[in-house]
């Protein structure tokens, strides 16, 4: 059977293409998350900024867990089952398992709402809160599973304006909220909101191509499908599992046993949020990095291009490190300013752990992108032996760190604890086939320069654009492909 059928619409786009496309519209779109995190922590005190970054990392952190992993493992399969013609048998089964999963879940937080207030927020009487978070999971499971079906299928540029929709449309909403008297209420309404305006471009994008794709005339072998993706997506879930508590797990522990009660923690855990408000943003295009180049590195490897896979994957880690740690180190020459004047010198406690949020960001961000060679080779089990070390690593870490030297004391204890798990991954890929050598070792230590000072950061950085293979070759690609990039609908 044919790779493509002539009449398919889901023309998959390069993956060159497809980076540019997603770094042009990110750009845009993390400018407005930068904007919406700066006016969020101006409009809010700090302990109702802790509050909505609470529930914001529930929101994120329980949407996969809940799905047991199973939409996740469309990028992994879904070019498996299009080429043998039985797309349509998979995404409909899988949709299936997602309602049944969103509907358990919807029926906890209807009966125990007060112990899901307790646990995200600790405000047990809040119920209209966490309704409200029960109705952004709900729509986070429609973007989530409609985002995941749409990068499966190397639509890379329907991907990003979903993205961009969905950030654009949630500070417009939540800054106007906020600036008009509005409560974290309405706040956590409007990110729901938001969310479900993003996938309606994937939803269209699905019917307008899904009649056009090639179906076998063989019967679908549904036990086959289920005894090959369930393994997967119970290794993916336990990955999330860990992987979310994991980043989670810090702030809950500011939250609960900061000293001087509630309002205290609350209030940590806003310091903690303003300090990783320009860092996240890195972990966050990392992670769309990361689902772009997925579907592609799988279509090498079910086409037999195992050295590809390895080789694109190294030269991507390469240029992530070095656009990274460049980033961070000129953010850190304006951090100062940018706290003093925009959130008011409120947060001086946020502003002195940056450098470290910015090393421990960076070094999840390579991670995230890493791990995507153990999904592919179906070793994903490794990722989770990973993180779940670190895990215990960064609990162990806190409860000693945390009360001697307080936010500081988390923070060192989170940054140490992902170098652990960034170990853990360079030794997984190792025993699978990945050749790691003096480049990995590069990858590593470059963004904790970071540590030192923003111009010895930069200094380093501008040393390995001139050595490294890897980077210049990223250097040569942008440069070839920036004068010809024109932005089209991936529908013709």
């Amino acid at each position: 059977m044919s790779e493509e059928n002539k009449s398919d619409r889901f023309s998959a786009d390069s993956l060159a293409v497809g980076m540019m496309v997603m770094l042009a519209m990110t750009i845009v779109q993390r400018g407005f998350g930068f904007f919406r995190g700066i006016w969020f922590c101006r409009l809010m005190d700090e302990s109702q900024v802790g509050i909505w970054s609470m529930a914001f990392g529930f929101i994120t952190m329980v949407t996969p867990i809940m799905l047991l992993g199973m939409p996740g493992a469309l990028p992994r399969y879904v070019e498996h089952f299009r080429r043998r013609g039985h797309l349509t048998s998979l995404v409909r089964r899988v949709f299936l398992a997602t309602v049944i999963c969103t509907a358990v879940f919807v029926s906890a937080i209807l009966i125990a709402p007060e112990w899901f207030g307790w646990l995200v927020f600790l405000e047990p009487q809040n119920t209209s809160l966490i309704y409200a978070v029960g109705f952004a999971v709900v729509a986070i499971i429609m973007f989530f599973f409609v985002n995941e079906l749409v990068s499966s299928l190397r639509q890379v540029r329907a991907v990003s304006l979903m993205q961009f929709v969905q950030s654009v449309v949630f500070t417009v909403i939540g800054v106007a909220w906020l600036s008009f008297g509005g409560g974290l209420t309405g706040l956590v309404v409007a990110f729901a909101i938001a969310t479900l305006c993003a996938a309606l471009p994937g939803i269209w994008l699905l019917r307008r191509g899904w009649s056009s794709l090639q179906r076998s005339t063989e019967a679908f072998d549904a036990a086959a499908m289920w005894r090959r993706l369930l393994p997967y997506a119970a290794a993916l879930w336990m990955m999330n599992l860990l992987a979310n508590v994991f980043e989670l797990s810090d702030r809950y522990m500011i939250l609960h046993l900061s000293p001087g009660g509630e309002i205290a923690g609350q209030a940590a855990v806003g310091q903690y949020h303003s300090g990783r408000i320009i860092p996240m943003l890195l972990i966050s295009l990392a992670s769309m990095v990361s689902g772009v180049l997925m579907p592609y590195l799988t279509a090498e490897w079910e086409a037999g291009k195992r050295e590809d896979v390895q080789r694109r994957l190294r030269g991507v880690l390469m240029g992530i490190v070095v656009a990274f740690t460049g980033g961070a180190a000129f953010a850190l020459m304006i951090a100062p300013w940018l706290f003093s004047t925009l959130l008011q010198d409120r947060y001086s406690s946020g502003l002195a752990l940056m450098p470290m949020a910015f090393v421990f960001c960076i070094w999840a961000s390579l991670v995230t992108i890493a791990q995507n060679y153990l999904w592919v080779v179906e070793k994903g089990k490794l990722v989770g032996v990973a993180l779940a070390i670190g895990l215990v690593a960064n609990l162990s870490l806190n409860a000693i760190l945390l009360p001697a030297f307080g936010l500081t004391g988390a923070v060192v204890a989170t940054l140490l604890a992902h170098g652990i798990v960034m170990l853990g991954i360079w030794v997984a890929m190792w025993k699978t086939g990945y050749p790691v050598d003096w480049t990995m070792v590069h990858l590593s230590l470059l963004p904790a320069t970071l540590l030192s000072n923003p111009w010895i950061a930069l200094a380093c950085v501008t040393f390995t654009l001139i050595v490294s293979p890897d980077a210049k070759g990223w250097l040569a690609v942008i440069a070839k492909r920036m004068p010809r990039y024109r932005l089209a609908w991936p529908i013709h």
